[in-house]
């Protein structure tokens, strides 16, 4: 009987940092999802912007710019599209169903987090190139004059957009050694206890 007691605190306690550590899968996933919708609609105007053609009479080297910009733009986006589709698929799948328990779960929430970063990055490049190719597009279809009326504010909002992001990222952006997770390290030996159904089930084969 005191087995079966003990057993049950060492379960308890294991699902106890589970759950804490499913607060952080579920905040990881909420980021992926944000980043993928956003990708996703910024990736569609790209396709649509790629898929004009382009005036007779422009310069080649504005030409490729343009281009260049807009398929950096769709390129990057769809990476952050399949990245975070990816991430929440199999992320979650092995939190939930991993063999190792508690461990997959570790697992997968450090390689969530681990990519966030890298995601996030490409995200940005894809809109910095985006707001790049509409300053170059304005200058492919309209006159110069119109151009420059244009491209004027369109720098000024990117410079801005530049600056506030950097400035969020600074001011709220915690460094991965300073950063709280939900691990603890007390309960490691816990964590490889193995399914007791799978054991038991597989010794009774044998």
């Amino acid at each position: 009987m005191l087995q079966l007691f003990k057993n049950e605190a060492i379960t308890a306690n294991a699902r106890k940092q589970v759950s804490i550590r499913q607060m952080e899968l579920d905040w990881y996933s909420t980021n992926y999802d944000t980043m993928g919708a956003q990708a996703a609609m910024f990736a569609g105007f790209a396709f649509e912007q790629v898929t004009q053609p382009v005036p007779e009479g422009t310069e080649p080297w504005v030409e490729i710019v343009y281009v260049l910009l807009t398929c950096c733009t769709l390129g990057f986006e769809l990476c952050v599209c399949m990245s975070c589709t990816f991430c929440c698929i199999f992320g979650k799948g092995l939190a939930l169903r991993g063999p190792h328990g508690a461990q997959s779960v570790h697992v997968a929430v450090d390689n969530m987090q681990a990519q966030q970063r890298m995601v996030f990055a490409q995200f940005v490049s894809g809109i910095v190139a985006y707001l790049a190719s509409h300053v170059i597009e304005m200058w492919i279809y309209t006159r110069p004059r119109i151009a420059l009326t244009v491209s004027i504010p369109l720098v000024v909002f990117g410079v801005l957009i530049l600056y506030y992001i950097w400035y969020i990222v600074d001011q709220l952006l915690l460094d991965d050694g300073r950063a709280v997770n939900g691990k603890i390290a007390a309960w490691a030996p816990y964590e490889r206890i193995d399914d007791l159904d799978t054991a038991v089930f597989r010794q009774d084969m044998k």
